[in-house]
């Protein structure tokens, strides 16, 4: 479905519900962009948005990503990697470019407190619990492998464990699971 700009209205109930992935250009919608996420994810939950445009700042990414958007891809890696994203994205995970993904972690964390995945809820054993721990202090394995005095190679399986167990494939997936935003709910 091709949407013009300006949106006059609310799209709510005009959106195909069935629909779940959904590539949104922000450029061409400039500020309603965040309109429209918002009247997608209202329509369907479950919906993952992907949002193309020329440059995110910090201004533009960030309200996006707190809606709930799960891709943000800029028009310059539209031709390379947007197959890629839409696989990603399609299968739960978030796309997202890496300075962005930093600053909005790193601004995330500053000002919430988090809400930590419930270990207990799943099949964690002790080791895992510690390295679940340090992932969400965004710990790198080799310093995993330090702080617990394993290896890194080591360390490295017991991140694969927990990451699987989660059922996220990136350590940033996991992260964002930890804060109580839209679509962020704890793994059951």
């Amino acid at each position: 479905m091709r949407i013009e700009s300006p949106v006059s209205s609310s799209l709510r109930g005009l959106l195909p519900s069935e629909t779940l992935l959904h590539v949104i250009d922000g450029d061409s919608l400039g500020s309603q962009t965040a309109v429209l996420v918002s009247d997608v994810l209202a329509e369907n939950p479950s919906a993952r948005v992907i949002v193309i445009g020329e440059v995110f700042s910090e201004a533009t990414a960030f309200p996006l990503l707190r809606l709930g958007t799960k891709g943000i891809v800029t028009y310059a890696e539209v031709l390379e990697r947007l197959p890629r994203v839409l696989e990603e994205v399609n299968a739960g995970g978030f796309w997202v470019p890496r300075a962005v993904l930093s600053r909005f972690v790193d601004a995330t964390r500053a000002e919430s407190a988090p809400h930590r995945p419930v270990a207990g809820s799943l099949a964690l054993t002790p080791r895992e619990r510690e390295v679940l721990e340090d992932l969400l202090q965004n710990l790198s394995n080799k310093e995993i492998a330090r702080k617990r005095h394993i290896s890194s190679r080591t360390a490295k399986f017991h991140v694969s464990n927990v990451l699987s167990k989660y059922g996220v494939r990136r350590r940033a997936d996991l992260f964002l699971l930890s804060f109580p935003e839209r679509g962020a709910s704890q793994p059951t």
